[in-house]
């Protein structure tokens, strides 16, 4: 059985897509690099060459790419340092597999794909509801699948969490830019539109972790002063 041709090439006039939704024709590792150097050297060409609508696997595969690269190299690195490469949520995902050694470590690279795209949905679903609470959503002609494309490709800001002890909030500042010119781009709304939309989840979670270390500060010096 012969193999489908590739896609051909775009017309003159046709914008180029993302090298990644071209990766038939222009091949895996290729268009993979292509397109993280694309949203790491010139962000705003890639939210412009990405399309609106179909293909939702191509975001997704992405994601999970992008993001299991940069937590197998943080977890290798953590066994060979011996000490978290990645502070915070990232290095304590999977800490309960510590104590299984290199078994653990193979059943976190395995269980990491499935974790990604569970958490790709997850985080879509919660920045396509702010974007709805903010209104960026008005003029929108990707609905939701324009949402997952901003938070998958997005992911790429995962790679800045390799980088030792400052890399976790490298990584979240990359995030928020990435992902507030994509829902501008994608959602064609206005940037304080994308910006509110993009922020409503960040400050929600900072303030309940504030409110969770006062509350628990309060019951600990009440407990000391009795």
């Amino acid at each position: 059985m012969s193999s489908l041709p590739p896609e051909p090439p775009p017309s003159p006039g046709q914008p180029a897509g993302l090298p990644w939704e071209e990766r038939s024709r222009r091949g895996f590792f290729p268009a993979l690099l292509d397109t993280m150097g694309l949203f790491v050297s010139r962000p705003s060409e890639a939210w412009s060459r990405t399309r609106l609508t179909g293909d939702i696997g191509s975001p997704l595969l992405f994601g999970i790419i992008v993001g299991w690269f940069s937590l197998a190299v943080h977890r290798i690195l953590h066994a060979v340092i011996g000490f978290p490469v990645v502070p915070g949520v990232w290095a304590r995902r999977f800490e309960w597999m510590e104590r299984y050694g290199h078994g653990g470590l193979v059943a976190h690279l395995i269980l990491l794909p499935f974790v990604l795209a569970v958490g790709l949905f997850v985080g879509a679903l919660i920045l396509h509801f702010c974007c709805l609470i903010v209104g960026a959503l008005t003029g929108s002609p990707s609905g939701f699948e324009g949402t997952f494309r901003v938070v998958s490709y997005s992911h790429v800001s995962s790679l800045a969490a390799i980088v030792p002890f400052v890399g976790g909030f490298a990584a979240l500042v990359w995030w928020v830019i990435l992902a507030v010119m994509g829902t501008q781009r994608l959602h064609r709304t206005t940037q304080g539109k994308a910006v509110a939309a993009v922020l409503i989840p960040i400050i929600v979670c900072c303030g309940g972790i504030v409110i969770a270390a006062l509350l628990v500060g309060a019951a600990i010096f009440t407990r000391m002063h009795h």
